[in-house]
């Protein structure tokens, strides 16, 4: 493929399509836009994408992405031979692959990209993007730190593209029942809202690098970027997360997808006081310097008169048996009942007899929510159909969607830096070792009193 191979211009002066978060001043309504939107294409178009950061989430959001009609990779960035050579295996020789971010940038017929890459590069890539036109998908925290928000936000009313945050299960079927549930308030009003991460896919043992993984295979000095200069290591390379200069510890890669959740079932913009404690418990061998075990505590003010609630949020890298995951599997409790909210299904138990007309939301949620089972009187499960194929493809659905059709997305621009500030404020918190006091609105710390 010739990266200069120029087509028609894909969108003309696109909009953002957006939630209903939009009520500070500082951050005006895209409906301003609505009226110059000047759409050039078919609906039917290919959307041609790239992906930046061939990690083992860039892999899995590509191959999400691909498995939605209309949708074709063209290019692939990253920094390790290793992985542009698997790109190729996996996605055919005609693909273009780069070692340099800009490349892909550059490529005329382009029209959005995936960005995969360690978190303190996600904000500058996304700018750089937006500004050459190209619509965003970036994976969760779509900051590294907090003053990158406003910044972020602007870019992306300045050009207008569709920015989508990547927490997979925001579009999930459980998201849409629990929101409307919620707003029927069959629950009462929300007082708790409890969702903790154990065990899973993090194994005790010491990270191993690849053979191949050296400097001549790996653009290091890229890797680091506006980070702390230092001598290779391939460590820190492949095991990130691990590190506060690349990622933004657990609170970043886990807190984020619940709190991401929450915002989107009670229209919430953010809580107003954090507090969390952890510690490094078990990876004392100088393999990261990070947490390994977080406990989140987020006080969220009542918003629409659905109730004030305190968001617990934990994480144990150092547990290997407990195997919850929150993300997937989160506890609403209201007043009058509870719901336990997955991807695929929602529990509902309340301390009262439910209406059998009043639990059945089908309508109301509509798409793929197909059974509702009364267990008993006061307990109800509600599940999707057996061919829905998951959050993670009706996300990247929502995003393509709205590219191609003008439509809202389910998690843009200033959804993503609200739902990533909490938790960049979790880890200050915890390394401060005291409350944080949060304004969400305006995107700024409170003065302490």
């Amino acid at each position: 493929m010739n990266k200069n191979t120029t087509r028609r211009k894909f969108i003309k002066n696109i909009v953002l399509g957006t939630s209903t978060l939009y009520t500070s001043s500082l951050f005006p309504s895209p409906d301003t836009f609505i009226s110059s939107i000047n759409r050039s294409v078919s609906p039917n178009s290919f959307i041609n994408i790239a992906l930046i950061g061939k990690g083992g989430m860039g892999t899995s959001d590509t191959r999400t992405a691909l498995s939605v009609g209309g949708v074709k990779l063209v290019a692939v960035c990253d920094l390790y031979d290793q992985r542009l050579e698997e790109a190729k295996r996996q996605w055919g020789n005609d693909l273009f692959i780069t070692k340099d971010y800009r490349e892909i940038l550059a490529l005329k017929h382009l029209d959005a990209v995936i960005i995969a890459t360690p978190d303190h590069w996600h904000q500058p890539i996304a700018i750089e993007a937006m500004n050459a036109g190209k619509h965003v998908y970036c994976e969760k925290p779509v900051i590294h730190k907090l003053g990158e928000g406003k910044k972020l936000v602007a870019a992306q009313q300045k050009n207008k593209t569709y920015f989508q945050i990547g927490s997979q299960g925001m579009a999930s079927v459980g998201n849409k029942t629990a929101k409307i549930l919620i707003k029927k308030g069959i629950v009462g009003k929300v007082n708790l809202i409890d969702g903790q991460f154990t065990g899973g896919p993090r194994v005790l043992n010491s990270f191993n690098a690849p053979e191949s993984a050296n400097p001549q295979t790996i653009w290091w000095e890229r890797f680091l970027g506006n980070a702390p200069k230092r001598s290779f290591d391939a460590q820190r390379f492949f095991a990130w997360r691990n590190w506060k200069d690349y990622g933004t510890t657990i609170a970043g890669d886990l807190f984020v997808h619940v709190i991401s959740s929450v915002h989107y079932i009670m229209d919430a913009l953010g809580p107003e006081k954090i507090y969390t404690t952890g510690g490094i418990h078990h990876y004392t061998d100088g393999s990261r310097d990070t947490p390994d075990i977080m406990l989140g505590y987020f006080d969220y003010p009542d918003r629409n008169n659905m109730g004030a609630f305190t968001l617990s949020l934990g994480a144990n890298y150092v547990d290997g048996i407990s195997n919850k995951w929150g993300s997937t599997n989160f506890r609403i409790n209201g007043s009058l009942g509870s719901l336990e909210v997955g991807w695929n299904e929602v529990r509902l138990k309340t301390t009262y007899d439910i209406d059998e007309k009043k639990a059945d939301i089908r309508e109301e949620v509509g798409g793929y929510l197909q059974k509702v089972q009364k267990i008993s009187s006061r307990e109800y499960l509600y599940q999707a159909e057996e061919e829905y194929r998951g959050g993670h493809y009706h996300h990247f659905l929502n995003f393509f969607d709205g590219i191609k059709n003008n439509q809202q997305l389910t998690a843009d621009v200033l959804f993503g830096v609200r739902s990533s500030a909490p938790a960049l404020l979790s880890y200050e918190s915890c390394q401060r070792n005291q409350a944080l006091y949060w304004n969400a609105g305006e995107l700024t710390l409170k003065k302490q009193s």
